[in-house]
């Protein structure tokens, strides 16, 4: 990769970077899913589809943004299925503060009985 080409990228990021925040003026946070699929054993090798299903948590790792994740259920298969709060630059309080009321409605995540 070039000089121009590299500070092109930049260029873009920052760009990305301002879109979400302007979106972000009307409201304090987000809350999506952190993978369009059930997390899949740790034993699996990523897969393309994989890759792309985890673009959710890919778009706020690039903005830099305070992220928090509960367990918003479980799958048939017994796979944790997520769920994300993103906050403003600086509000981690705002992240940690929703994360916990979705816990608390959500009844946190218990152990499967054995």
């Amino acid at each position: 990769m070039t000089t121009a080409e590299f500070s092109s990228l930049l260029v873009r990021w920052d760009l990305f970077r301002s879109t979400l925040l302007s979106f972000l003026e009307s409201y304090d946070g987000i809350i999506c899913p952190v993978c369009a699929t059930p997390a899949w054993p740790h034993s699996s090798t990523l897969t393309e589809e994989q890759f792309f299903a985890g673009s959710y948590a890919m778009t706020y790792n690039l903005t830099g943004w305070p992220a928090v994740v509960v367990r918003g259920g479980t799958s048939p298969e017994g796979m944790p299925i997520g769920v994300q709060v993103v906050a403003r630059p600086w509000r981690e309080d705002v992240a940690l503060a929703v994360a916990h009321q979705l816990e608390t409605v959500l009844g946190g995540w218990q152990p499967p009985k054995l």
